[in-house]
């Protein structure tokens, strides 16, 4: 018996086809957030995944021209929250042009200076410290362990097709 022959062309695709082929991989989406000073500092992203139980790690990707990509690289203690449905404004607000003065409202915030700026909603919250970090051509790969957490379970926040999507 002979394997069947592919019909997927293997040439690289272009970036703008590439673009549109990870729009449709749905993932997660998190708020990573630090201090900057005497300034909370955050942003949104959808790269984020477990990596290993023990030491509990989460990796994520951060493209090289955002604003927080040096703040972090700084700054090793990080909060990530994992978002929820109920999130889906915060998410928006962190994914777009807004000054960090509008996206950390004390009320949905604790801004303490013990401990990186800390999202009182969505599914889970980490408070995480880098211990890695891999040059990726355009992007830093951050590798950080949990050290403390904290789980609220509800319907998840995804990043499809370029939309956000709250699953009931």
């Amino acid at each position: 018996m002979t394997p069947a022959k592919s019909r997927l062309a293997f040439a690289p695709p272009a970036p703008s086809d590439f673009k549109d082929l990870l729009a449709h991989l749905a993932s997660g989406v998190a708020i990573v957030s630090c201090w900057d000073g005497d300034t909370p500092r955050g942003l949104l992203v959808s790269s984020i995944t477990g990596l290993s139980v023990d030491p509990p790690r989460f990796l994520f990707c951060v493209r090289k021209e955002a604003g927080c990509h040096d703040i972090f690289l700084r700054r090793p203690a990080l909060s990530i929250a994992l978002l929820g449905a109920a999130d889906k404004d915060e998410a928006v607000r962190f994914g777009g042009p807004v000054q960090a003065h509008e996206r950390f409202c004390p009320s949905r915030w604790d801004l303490g200076a013990e401990a990186p700026p800390t999202y009182r909603r969505g599914l889970a919250q980490a408070a995480c410290t880098i211990d890695e970090i891999v040059e990726a051509q355009t992007h830093s790969i951050f590798i950080v362990t949990a050290s403390d957490h904290r789980l609220d379970p509800a319907a998840p926040l995804i990043a499809w097709n370029r939309a956000l999507i709250a699953v009931d």
